[in-house]
């Protein structure tokens, strides 16, 4: 029987299916600042509304990280994009009591913060080191796409069949995802239906120890590499956050486009997103080839977060919509090289404990979702032509950003698992019983040569790999 690419590389579909969770994510996301206009013109209150989502975004990070590792990515993610597609429906119903509005972006941001905790567990699990970075820098091109989707279809929608349409349409994708998932999606090889024994087998000998009892939380906010991740991911964030809250409103006031053509001028930064997101991905595994892991890692996030700040400091420059909508496509090409900075290095220190990495990392960096939006809506309120100094907060952060992970990262696992993998005697053919009992314990390995230890132990009685 011959098997179709994706039953022969299981890995492609999930993360094909990963890539389009992200996707709608981030569409929906991006939904309200397209719609907020529509129903509320005050700068101060549009930027209470969309940091209202970060107050939820927040909350799940480590928690998600937690319930996945103890039940399994994906009914995890499963109950996460239920939970942020019911509260998006719910903004049609509460646009006219503002409290309500509030708690019901509050509860989208609860929904959607699981996302991300979630899918480096599934990532841990399911990609092979040699493929790692292709593979999570596809996924994260989720977040283009959807922005891309959101931009470009949103507007229309809007102008054609109102703003409520809007989450009516991208409620109903979600939805379809949700069964989809529900039917091939799965949290680890191990216990998958649909692999093939070749590809499982492959799988488990290249990706490394994901089991793991309990993460160490006092290393993982207090050892200086993973901060090194942290305010990387800090600074990306907040630059990112205020672009996708606000760049239709900067097109229409400081360009001077119309909503229909602003949406579409603004998906372009999103289509180079995408497009470097997958060119910066093929960069770092050629590199790979030829270079130390943590040469390409700094090289690709001081491009990306350095590369980014320097274009979006010459946007006060831009003089028309095409080199104002070039300058921001610059923008997102060079920032999305971050991705395979500090991003990927949150599953090489760590690859027992990525998705709790990813917890901790995502909740510092939602804190630019509320900061930031809050003070682009004051600044703004205050002069709405204030864009020059909203866009020259994002680049010093940036380029902080960008020193602090050349100064603290590291290739080496940090988070380190012991495995005392327990085998019975062998058997009377002589081969090993393949039941086992695997206890892990997590060390933390910080020392200035960045050496990892190995603990194996033995006895008369048992053997321990």
């Amino acid at each position: 029987m011959r098997l179709w690419p994706l039953q022969r590389y299981r890995r492609y579909e999930i993360a094909l299916l990963c890539t389009i969770g992200t996707l709608l994510c981030y569409a929906d996301r991006t939904n309200i600042g397209i719609a907020l206009p529509a129903f509320e013109k005050d700068h101060v209150k549009q930027g209470q509304v969309l940091s209202a989502f970060y107050y939820g975004y927040i909350c799940t990070q480590i928690l998600g990280a937690h319930l996945a590792a103890r039940y399994g990515p994906k009914r995890v993610l499963l109950c996460g994009v239920l939970m942020w597609t019911c509260f998006d429906l719910l903004t049609i119903a509460t646009v006219s009591a503002p409290l309500w509005l509030r708690i019901a972006r509050v509860g989208m941001g609860l929904g959607e913060g699981i996302l991300f905790p979630t899918l480096h567990t599934l990532s841990a699990a399911w990609y092979p080191a040699i493929e790692r970075s292709r593979l999570m820098s596809i996924v994260s091109s989720g977040v283009d796409l959807g922005t891309i989707l959101a931009m470009g279809v949103s507007p229309v929608v809007l102008e054609h069949l109102g703003w409520r349409a809007i989450f009516v349409v991208f409620g109903a994708l979600s939805s379809v995802w949700i069964a989809v998932f529900a039917w091939r999606g799965s949290s680890k090889p191990e216990n998958d239906s649909f692999i093939t024994l070749a590809e499982k087998a492959a799988i488990l000998a290249q990706r490394g120890s994901v089991v793991a009892d309990s993460p160490p939380w006092r290393a993982l906010v207090s050892n200086r590499h993973a901060w090194a991740i942290y305010a990387s991911h800090f600074a990306f964030n907040y630059g990112w956050y205020v672009l996708l809250g606000w760049m239709p409103q900067y097109l229409q006031q400081k360009v001077g486009l119309t909503l229909a053509s602003s949406g579409l001028a603004a998906a372009c930064p999103y289509v180079a997103g995408y497009v470097g997101v997958l060119f910066w991905g093929y960069v770092s595994d050629v590199l790979l080839r030829n270079h130390r892991v943590l040469t390409v890692r700094k090289a690709m996030n001081g491009l990306g977060l350095v590369g980014a700040a320097v274009w979006l400091f010459l946007l006060r420059f831009a003089s028309s919509a095409p080199v104002a909508v070039a300058m921001l496509s610059a923008t997102l090409f060079f920032a999305r090289a971050a991705t395979l900075g500090y991003w990927v290095n949150m599953v090489d220190i760590g690859p027992s404990c990525a998705g709790h990495i990813m917890g901790v990392s995502n909740t510092i960096a939602t804190i630019p979702g509320v900061v930031g939006n809050v003070l682009t809506g004051f600044l703004l309120g205050k002069d709405a032509r204030n864009w020059d100094a909203v866009f020259l907060i994002a680049c010093i952060l940036l380029v902080a950003g960008a020193a602090a992970f050349q100064i603290g990262a590291t290739d080496a696992v940090v988070f380190a698992p012991t495995a005392r993998r327990r085998l019975t005697k062998p058997r009377k053919d002589g081969c090993l019983d393949p039941d086992h009992e695997l206890q892990m314990k997590f060390l933390l390995y910080d020392n200035d040569d960045d050496d990892v230890t190995r603990q194996v132990a033995a006895d008369d009685k048992e053997f321990y790999i």
